[in-house]
């Protein structure tokens, strides 16, 4: 049979125990909930009834977001940022790009580019850029359009060599002193650009806008000759997409 010390030795052991599972004693603590508030303070979101300072890298904070949250030993919470899930994180961009060249000759029909494309998600705002490396021959420049998840509206800006950019003299083949387009427009609008002396010498197009969707799909580059011709039109190696959720 123990001693009188044995079992309070016991009994303080089984205390210490269950002060280290419970952080109510231990007063430190990490664990998943969702945002019910955001802002009630400054800088601070509530999940149920813990009030949590967010970190500087938590941004864009919403009221349903699924969030890790932190207490220290003195008690005082932070809110470290949402849990991954399926959709693409706000603020974090994602890039593809053209690791070869890609040809298209005797055709007009605008298609996707094989690389410049990804998946936006729904009930959400992106920021989308496509800086695009354009060549063509002279009766077959580039013509672009994107394709945007159903439903989606904003609008594009496209800057790049104007449609009567020939190659024709050396400014415009070094890519200098050459007349450019500015335009604002739809997605599906086309927009044609001017070219150098070859497909292989190849001229810098941006395109960007902001887009909001309401469903999920498919964001893209599409394009295609102007006119048809058997000399190639291409989109060249290293030309890029981004896109940003923002909301």
């Amino acid at each position: 049979m123990p001693s009188d010390a044995e079992f309070a030795d016991a009994l303080l052991d089984e205390a210490s125990r269950q002060a280290a599972r419970d952080p109510s004693v231990r007063r430190s603590d990490w664990r998943t909930g969702t945002v019910t508030a955001v802002d009630v303070a400054p800088g601070t979101v509530d999940v149920d009834s813990v009030r949590a300072r967010r970190l500087e890298s938590y941004v864009g904070p919403r009221v349903g977001d699924r969030v890790i949250i932190s207490q220290s030993g003195m008690g005082n919470w932070v809110a470290l940022g949402r849990t991954a899930s399926a959709s693409a994180a706000l603020g974090l961009p994602r890039f593809v790009y053209k690791a070869a060249n890609t040809d298209r000759a005797s055709t007009t029909i605008r298609t996707a580019d094989p690389d410049l494309t990804m998946t936006l998600d729904g009930s959400a705002v992106y920021v989308v850029e496509f800086h695009l490396f354009v060549g063509g021959p002279a009766s077959g420049l580039m013509v672009t359009s994107w394709i945007a998840p159903s439903g989606a509206s904003g609008l594009k800006g496209a800057h790049g060599a104007a449609s009567t950019a020939a190659g024709v003299d050396s400014l415009t083949n070094a890519g200098d002193n050459i007349s450019g387009r500015f335009g604002s427009h739809g997605f599906a609008t086309s927009v044609t650009y001017g070219r150098r002396d070859s497909n292989t010498n190849l001229l810098y197009a941006v395109e960007t806008g902001t887009v909001f969707t309401t469903s999920s799909g498919t964001c893209a580059i599409s394009w295609a000759q102007s006119a048809s011709n058997a000399t190639a039109t291409r989109m060249g190696l290293g030309s890029w997409m981004r896109a940003t959720r923002i909301a």
